[in-house]
């Protein structure tokens, strides 16, 4: 896949306008398969530090261990590196596996981070991936980690030689604090984004 994307994101440039159809085909290895950062160009199949010495070091980098059934251990394998290169490009959200870059996402367009994040409980919404979310309202209070298996059971195989294999959840909870006149936040997020925000008893004043 790793020389197959670059060649054909070779041959889409030295075609003219008119191949509207490669075109699209062009746009399609361009989101998902390889980026570009400066004059350099990584792509699905990179490693790890190819990935850093094209683009740098990522704005976040959050590793999300994978629940292996089969051993009954974690494994810290599993890495969604987000890069925000400003306010005209998207933001991109980079995850590995094993070392290797496997998928290349977006997440709307980046942004300059505020310096001093003000946060309300109304800032807290479905949907914010990580990076968003620390970046609205910083740190939580407190967080809890864990990996959870899928109720989804994936088959792959013939049917007459069907195997089953169950994926992983990364889950987070984290406690926002508005303080004793506001309700403590729980924010459940699912492998780096933002999925329920439940009330949570009164909060505190914070004496720091």
């Amino acid at each position: 896949m790793y020389a197959g994307a670059r060649n054909l994101q070779t041959a889409c440039c030295r075609l003219g306008s008119g191949a509207l159809l490669l075109l699209l085909v062009c746009s399609a290895v361009n989101a998902g398969d390889t980026l570009r950062c400066g004059s350099r160009i990584v792509a699905t199949e990179d490693r790890m530090s190819e990935v850093r010495a094209a683009c740098g070091e990522p704005a976040l980098r959050d590793v999300q261990p994978q629940f292996d059934p089969r051993q009954g251990r974690s494994f810290n394998d599993t890495e969604v590196w987000t890069y925000n290169f400003g306010n005209n490009q998207l933001l991109r959200l980079l995850r590995f596996r094993g070392g290797r870059l496997v998928d290349i996402d977006t997440d709307g367009y980046g942004f300059v981070p505020p310096e001093n994040p003000r946060c309300t409980p109304y800032d807290l919404v479905d949907g914010l991936s990580k990076y968003r979310l620390l970046a609205r309202c910083g740190e939580p209070a407190e967080r809890r980690e864990m990996s959870l298996l899928s109720p989804e059971i994936r088959r792959y195989g013939r049917r007459s030689q069907q195997g089953e294999f169950v994926t992983a959840i990364y889950r987070e909870e984290w406690v926002y604090n508005f303080g004793a006149r506001s309700l403590l936040r729980r924010v459940l997020l699912e492998n780096g984004r933002v999925v329920d925000i439940e009330d949570d008893g009164r909060g505190y004043d914070d004496p720091r």
